[in-house]
């Protein structure tokens, strides 16, 4: 094990003070920071901005009353809406442009309408006013969670955002780091490094060092960022979900962050050339990326089956667990669950990498075939 660390600490002090990982540290907040704030700047630009509107009101009924809301708000899309009456359908509203249109415009205008369109089918029956301000009156919904410790008031898309953020992190964190690896792994073996590290120490103290000394770059990589989000972000991070869930994001993360590496330096051990290291790390981005894909519906529905069947399979069980618990609180042994299933499957994938590295780390040529695989691994 005296081997291993010490593989361990050469492989973090290699990668800590190479350009990429001082680049990824800078640049990947950067990005987040970018993805979190254009959005609403763009918005903003937008909804300042007045635009040129048309209203054709066949009927007669509502354009003027429409132009005055539609005036107030500022917000309407350039074409012109048009309002009629079909013989077999009724009242028809539409929206005619050369675009699509922006869809808060459009919901504007539809909400727009169909109040000034209640007002008026109510003043006809002759209600007085106060009964009439009443039934028009808009209620809003909010959403609140029930926790143990009382009612919590959330906001949707800060909870999304928030679990965005921390599940691309991760995302970023293990595509960064396990490419890496494998360049590095082709890199050793392309110049016959690997043979003279190999001579001092087994091809397993080898394996555990490479992912000790990955693990103990990510743990400095989260340091620097937590550091620079306490700078930046001071009391907003109280208030954001995602940090109060901490104790269980931390190991989920963790977790999810073995459980791939161990997968890449396996793999990575067999392959001999950048396109087929690129080959390797593509198929294992889109298993990585599966529960961002599904992320909308795994907040807005935490509980369904489906996604507690996702909760305990190993690929998908990290990312799929720290969107669940930012959104409902998630019974204990559920974690427990999850986490043995993910502790017990990394062992397992430590143990078919390590059997894979000893033979791989040393092949040169064309990429083992299947069968080939399965005899290394029962030698």
């Amino acid at each position: 094990m005296k081997k291993a660390f010490e593989v361990a600490k050469w492989e973090f002090l290699q990668k800590v003070m190479s350009k990429e990982f001082i680049i990824s540290v800078v640049v990947t907040p950067v990005i987040f920071i970018v993805f979190s704030i254009l959005p609403s700047l763009l918005a903003d630009n937008d909804s300042d901005s007045p635009k040129a509107i048309t209203i054709l009101d066949s009927t007669g009924l509502y354009e003027a009353d429409l132009r005055s809301e539609l005036e107030f708000h500022k917000k309407v899309f350039e074409g012109y809406i048009y309002i009629y009456e079909q013989p077999d359908s009724g009242l028809q509203l539409e929206f005619r442009s050369k675009s699509m249109g922006n869809f808060r415009d459009l919901r504007i205008i539809d909400a727009k309408f169909n109040s000034i369109r209640r007002t008026k089918m109510l003043e006809n029956k002759n209600l007085e006013q106060s009964l009439l301000d009443s039934l028009t009156k808009e209620v809003d919904l909010r959403s609140v969670k029930i926790t143990l410790e009382g009612e919590e008031k959330i906001n949707f898309e800060t909870q999304f955002f928030s679990t965005f953020i921390v599940i691309m992190a991760l995302f970023f964190i293990i595509m960064f780091t396990g490419g890496s690896l494998v360049r590095s792994l082709v890199e050793e073996k392309s110049n016959r490094l690997i043979e003279i590290i190999l001579s001092s120490c087994r091809p397993d103290d080898l394996l555990m060092g490479k992912v000790l000394g990955l693990t103990l770059l990510v743990f400095a990589q989260l340091t620097i960022w937590a550091m620079l989000a306490i700078a930046f972000g001071g009391p907003m991070l109280a208030s954001a979900s995602i940090f109060q869930n901490l104790h269980l994001v931390i190991p989920y993360f963790m977790l999810a962050f073995l459980f791939y590496v161990s997968i890449f330096v396996g793999l990575g051990s067999i392959v001999n050339t950048e396109q087929e290291a690129q080959q390797v790390t593509t198929y294992l981005t889109l298993l990585i990326i599966f529960p961002v894909v599904i992320l909308m519906p795994i907040i807005q529905n935490p509980d369904q089956e489906m996604v507690k069947i996702f909760a305990y399979i190993p690929f998908t069980s990290p990312l799929v667990m720290i969107a669940r618990v930012n959104v409902v609180q998630v019974p204990f042994y559920e974690h427990l669950i999850a986490m043995g299933i993910l502790i017990l499957s990394i062992a397992i994938v430590i143990k078919v990498s390590v059997k894979i590295f000893r033979i791989g780390i040393l092949s040169y040529g064309k990429l083992p075939s299947f069968k080939e695989l399965m005899n290394w691994l029962r030698s």
